[in-house]
């Protein structure tokens, strides 16, 4: 469940304005509504990171060296035609 920062903000604004103005079962209910949507923000930005974690992962092993790499950087500038090796 994707909840946005505006949607975060309105949560928290509606939940002050009820608590002020509303009966003690209705506070009780906006309570709890306030406490699920931070939940769920707590959620979602957990998730996100541990997608963004399993992304680096997969990134990191995607750039291993694997056998039969044989590429060697040399830092010398390239003024003149580079030839191939085999």
């Amino acid at each position: 469940m994707k909840i946005s920062f505006k949607s975060l903000l309105l949560l928290s604004a509606f939940g002050a304005f009820a608590t002020t103005s509303c009966s003690e079962k209705t506070q009780e209910n906006a309570e709890a509504t306030a406490e699920s949507a931070a939940a769920d923000a707590a959620t979602t930005t957990e998730n996100a990171a541990d997608a963004t974690s399993n992304a680096a992962g997969e990134v990191k092993a995607d750039m291993a060296p694997e056998a039969g790499d044989t590429a060697v950087v040399v830092d010398q500038p390239a003024d003149k035609m580079v030839e191939e090796t085999k």
